[in-house]
């Protein structure tokens, strides 16, 4: 007996599987958690710069443990999310001493503490520290 089958019940757990591997290789999907606490152990040694200056030369903030300062734009995913300063933003990956805002922060003021490093010629934070403005 030959059993017809329904390919969509098929296609869908499987673009689900190829979505979640995506934005695990793009550094979405950390174990950062949702509850908006964050640490107060900003680096004192971190070198202030604006957001502006991080979008403008990546290449020079490669590697530097910066604190900057934006309004918290957007979630793109459990781990990361875009800190904006007017027209220029750079995107923050979180992480256990600083976790995803949750989304009633949106659009407020934040400093943000943590590693930079140039993907595909775009900045990304990793925060060791989010603090609320």
């Amino acid at each position: 007996m030959i059993q017809e089958v329904n390919v969509n019940k098929l296609l869908l757990p499987l673009a689900a599987v190829v979505l979640v591997a995506a934005m695990l290789a793009s550094g979405c999907g950390g174990s950062a958690g949702a509850t908006g606490q964050t640490s107060s152990l900003a680096d004192p040694d971190a070198k202030q710069v604006t957001v502006e200056e991080i979008a403008k030369d990546p290449e020079a903030f490669d590697s530097v443990i910066v604190t900057t300062e934006g309004d918290y734009a957007v979630g793109y995913c459990s781990a990361c999310f875009l800190l904006k300063d007017g027209v220029y933003s750079v995107r923050v990956e979180v992480s256990d001493t600083a976790p995803l805002p949750p989304e009633s922060k949106l659009h407020t003021r934040m400093q943000v503490t943590g590693k930079i490093y140039v993907a595909q010629g775009s900045p990304n934070i990793v925060a060791d520290n989010i603090e609320y403005k």
